[in-house]
């Protein structure tokens, strides 16, 4: 990877963070060459709900051990009640969820009374454990649910950095026992921000997760001939709408810059 490359991204992410000291952004590109750059990448920020990644990991790791059935059903008459918008709607009363599906609609969704249910099968010590091996540990934990009392300032006490965040995506990507959340994310129906810019023949992988003050997405964006993993986590932002926006022109400057790149055989 050439040092003008490398010069390149950085100033892409430099421009995004700015003097900014909430903004943290890591960069890793997997081909058509290998390259990572960050900035702020190793500060903890409260991760929303792209901690449902770890969440939806830790069930599946179970699930492998032969400690939790996929293929249980949970009707859905069992989920809580929320006062916020819920893909549960969808179901009659009397429909049945398997623990497969529920993962991959918390993931798609990003629905909150399917991300409590799984908290009862992966509690936050295995979690945590989940996020120590692979690479994520302290300060990086998960220490609040997603009920309607754990939300707002008090999901704050869900802390990632950006670098751990592409670890948790890179093990999601190449790790078999994570297949299924792969294409779940690659299924995001919220797509305002790393996709909202890019070509519609890309890939992108991703999870965002939002509060107040709040703006995160991270994400594997791919086709063919380039693979990248982006994670940008934001605090205290004065206007989630702008910087959603920034997001997104971040990822397609990374894009076009990507892509410029001389192909080399994988």
């Amino acid at each position: 990877m050439s040092n003008e490359n490398e010069a390149a991204i950085r100033r892409i992410l430099e421009s995004f963070c700015g003097d900014d000291a909430g903004r943290s952004v890591a960069f890793h590109s997997h081909y058509p060459a290998k390259l990572a750059v960050s900035i702020r990448g190793d500060d903890a920020r409260p991760a929303a709900s792209v901690m449902k990644i770890a969440q939806a990991m830790a069930v599946h790791r179970l699930a492998a051990q032969g400690r939790v059935d996929l293929d249980h059903e949970v009707p859905v008459g069992r989920f809580p009640a929320t006062r916020y918008v819920s893909i549960l709607a969808a179901f009659d009363p009397g429909r049945r969820l398997s623990i497969r599906e529920i993962c991959r609609l918390a993931l798609i969704t990003s629905d909150n009374p399917l991300a409590v249910y799984l908290q009862g099968l992966a509690p936050f010590d295995t979690v945590n454990a989940l996020l120590a091996d692979h690479g994520c540990g302290p300060p990086c934990r998960m220490a609040a649910g997603f009920s309607e009392a754990e939300l707002g300032a008090r999901n704050r006490v869900n802390v990632l950095t950006a670098q751990a965040a592409t670890r948790l995506l890179h093990a999601v990507w190449t790790e078999p026992v994570y297949a299924d959340l792969a294409l779940a994310l690659k299924n995001n129906l919220r797509n305002n921000r790393i996709p909202a810019l890019l070509p519609e023949h890309l890939a992108v992988m991703h999870k965002t997760g939002s509060l107040d003050g709040v703006v995160n997405d991270a994400g594997i964006v791919f086709d063919q001939d380039i693979a990248f993993t982006l994670a940008i986590l934001c605090d205290r932002q004065a206007d989630a709408t702008a910087t959603s926006a920034e997001i997104a022109a971040c990822a397609l400057a990374l894009y076009g810059c990507v892509k410029g790149w001389p192909r080399a055989p994988r």
